[in-house]
């Protein structure tokens, strides 16, 4: 899957994962998607409310139904997270899996953002597909 993100989108959650170290950071990606193209268009963040937001994410259940509501309104759908670890690499967690596992739709994108020495730089995106994840081709886009 190649996975289409504007350059506001990827800007913002870029901007998010930085202003939330020591934590994660969370919200939502708006866009369209089909069989082989995911377009992400904007970004939603969103509180992180997980018990524990240094190891987990929780996107704030207000920003979840708000933003279904707004990507509908607009002829677009939520195409899955974002998040980012702070100290560790742009690739799903063994918690990222077992929650995408227990609650996950397949088809969904989740973008990750790496920390560390990397500073929220390294940003990759995964589809999930119901059992796990695969790395997709992410590509920076022009506004449309």
């Amino acid at each position: 899957m190649r996975v289409e993100i504007t350059a506001s989108a990827l800007g913002a959650i870029r901007a998010a994962a930085g202003a939330a170290q020591p934590n994660e950071c969370c919200g939502l990606l708006i866009g369209r998607r089909d069989s082989a193209i995911c377009r992400i268009t904007r970004a939603v963040a969103a509180a992180n409310v997980a018990d524990d937001p240094a190891r987990r994410f929780e996107v704030d259940p207000v920003v979840l139904l708000a933003t279904h509501r707004l990507a509908r309104d607009a002829g677009e759908a939520v195409i899955g997270p974002y998040h980012s670890h702070p100290g560790g690499a742009a690739e799903p967690s063994a918690t990222d899996l077992a929650r995408a596992r227990d609650g996950a739709a397949a088809g969904d994108v989740w973008v990750i953002v790496g920390g560390g020495a990397m500073r929220a730089t390294l940003v990759r995106a995964y589809a999930f597909d119901g059992n796990a994840f695969a790395e997709a081709e992410l590509a920076e886009v022009p506004e449309s």
